[in-house]
């Protein structure tokens, strides 16, 4: 691939600050690309033009430029969750519209840095991350390395407008996050942080100002600006009020206007930037001591420890769980997820760490579990018909007929009354399990007893259900969540339940099937298996009564309304499922 040829001032700059030599330059990245072949952990990119980026960001220090290379695809497996979207997902054209991220078209010099506003106070917090932000703001950094020679040889210097950012954008601020974005922009991109300059500062900035101060090497430490509204001040610092978008008193054009440019350039680099999701590193495959987020960020994952030692035990006993490979699976897993452009799916270390525990660590079995999980959305839409936020889902948690009942370091239990099929909708339990694999590690790590008392079911709750229906119903529970079925009690049996249980049969698993028992009345038997200590007092039992879980469950219900709000968002595209998932 050739190098593209620099305007004159651009070659002079990058003579005289980055020590470049046009006669060696060829030579630097054929070494470079020599050295990248011997890496057996590191898949990158080795195109012509992005390569010399990296050289110059480096000012051809050629054992710098591999530790650069090196750490910059390092991330995307230690830090999946800043290159999470890709330029196709619908939430990627959502903030490109919000203007929240506007890198400028316009220089005034062929020699002058490029610039960057970033606009947080535009997204909303409840709705958007800001690992989401500026996800995309790679990947427009991805298009400039190929394309804007400027940009690796001047530097860039960023615009911070705080107007409109609230508490709940500071909350997104997380020491973790603010590391992982430092490491990127400051030691693995090879763009010249020239000075970011923060304007339309609010209350409370200097506490979250302080921190960013504190993740930065001097050099960068001594290139930030508090201008606050005092605008003449930043035009003095290197930013041309001309490059300026119209709304900031420029002549760089309107924010509409620079936000198509963009979706313009994206378009233009649509398959490159496809492509670009395939590399990153295979830690396991790295010579010497593979790279950890411990090692890199000082920070640990964020799900949460065992709080009891029997539980960590049964983890380790019955679920394979070692905790030193924990944070290397969930990491294995995040990667795997962004390589799948059907799917769109949850990161949360909690949440895979759920997963990996209802398949007992077994990755591969892990990711065919999360890819029927969040393809049921798509395939059986009838099953998650009812949303969070519909009334309905308050009246159906008001019928205590699904009521999950906390239990002890054996099991939880899940009560359900009257079962129906018709018009189901797997909503409000699957609403429910969410909210456990995020905080019950007991139901997790020790699975779930169920007992599902029929009285009051009729027979016109069954007829007329298509097979393809209970088929999918019996799929989802058994085969697509993380969640251990112990055992499953029936009581009160009506006259027709053997009939539809047959049916329902054929699509269990020869474990699942062996771990049924019907009871009909005799609650006796009931509890020979089930303790009455985690059953509810309305069976006979001395835990919670049903109308004390029904007011909890309403309650977290609302507690969970962003999880589940941004929850919508999941789900599979199959018409981008490659033949064979990776």
């Amino acid at each position: 691939m050739q190098i593209r040829t620099l305007v004159p001032e651009l070659a002079k700059k990058a003579q005289e600050e980055l020590n470049e030599d046009p006669k060696r330059i060829q030579s630097d990245v054929q070494h470079v690309k020599n050295w990248l072949l011997k890496q057996p952990h590191l898949r990158a990119r080795q195109d012509d033009q992005w390569l010399v980026a990296f050289l110059r960001g480096c000012k051809y220090s050629l054992e710098r430029t591999k530790e650069k290379l090196d750490l910059y695809y390092s991330l995307r497996s230690l830090a999946p969750e800043l290159f999470s979207l890709r330029p196709n997902d619908k939430l990627f054209y959502e903030i490109m519209d919000l203007g929240t991220y506007l890198i400028l078209p316009k220089c005034t010099t062929p020699d002058g840095p490029r610039i960057a506003i970033v606009r947080p106070g535009t997204y909303n917090p409840e709705k958007y991350k800001i690992t989401d932000i500026f996800s995309v703001s790679i990947i427009l950094q991805r298009i400039l390395l190929m394309e804007d020679d400027t940009v690796v040889i001047s530097g860039f210097r960023t615009i911070l407008d705080l107007e409109g950012v609230t508490l709940a954008h500071y909350l997104q601020m997380t020491p973790a996050v603010m590391k992982k974005m430092a490491v990127l922009s400051q030691d693995a991109s090879p763009m010249r942080m020239k000075g970011t300059h923060y304007i339309n500062t609010p209350t409370g900035f200097e506490s979250v100002f302080n921190v960013i101060k504190n993740l930065l090497n001097e050099k960068n430490r001594q290139r930030l600006y508090v201008h606050n509204k005092n605008y003449e001040e930043m035009y003095s610092h290197g930013i041309p009020k001309d490059v300026l978008p119209v709304e900031y008193g420029g002549n760089g054009g309107t924010i509409k206007e620079i936000i198509q440019h963009w979706k313009d350039q994206v378009q233009k680099y649509s398959s490159w930037l496809e492509e670009d999701f395939k590399y990153g590193t295979d830690e396991s495959k790295r010579p010497g001591q593979p790279k950890t987020a411990e090692t890199m960020f000082g920070v640990e994952g964020s799900f949460r420890k065992l709080n009891y030692d029997s539980l960590a035990e049964k983890a380790q006993t019955e679920l394979n769980e070692n905790p030193e490979i924990l944070q290397e699976s969930i990491r294995h897993i995040k990667q795997w997820i962004l390589e799948q452009p059907h799917l769109r799916a949850r990161t949360d270390d909690q949440w895979l760490a759920a997963f990996l525990r209802g398949c007992k660590f077994r990755l591969d079995q892990t990711k065919r579990k999360m890819d029927l999980y969040f393809s049921f959305r798509s395939t059986a839409p009838y099953l998650y018909s009812v949303k969070y936020f519909e009334p309905k889902v308050m009246d159906i948690i008001d019928t205590g007929k699904n009521s999950a009942m906390p239990g002890d370091e054996l099991s939880d239990c899940v009560v359900e009354s009257g079962m129906s099929v018709k018009n189901f909708s797997n909503s409000d339990a699957t609403s429910r399990s969410e909210i456990c694999f995020m905080e019950d590690d007991n139901l997790v790590v020790a699975g779930a007893i169920n007992v599902v008392d029929l009285k009051g079911a009729r027979l016109g709750h069954y007829t007329n259900t298509p097979f393809k229906q209970i088929k999918n119903l019996v799929t989802a529970n058994q085969d697509a969540l993380p969640i251990r079925i112990k055992a499953i009690h029936f009581l009160n049996t009506p006259s027709f339940f053997e009939t539809f249980f047959n049916i329902a049969r054929r699509f269990m698993n020869e474990k699942v099937r062996n771990r049924i028992m019907i009871h009909n009345k005799n609650m006796d038997t009931l509890y020979e298996h089930v303790p009455k200590e985690i059953l509810p007092e309305e069976y006979g039992g001395t835990g919670e009564s049903i109308q004390s879980c029904t007011d909890y469950w309403k309650n977290k219900m609302h507690e969970y309304n962003s999880f589940f709000e941004e929850d919508l968002k999941y789900g599979s595209d199959e018409t981008k499922r490659l033949k064979k998932s990776q």
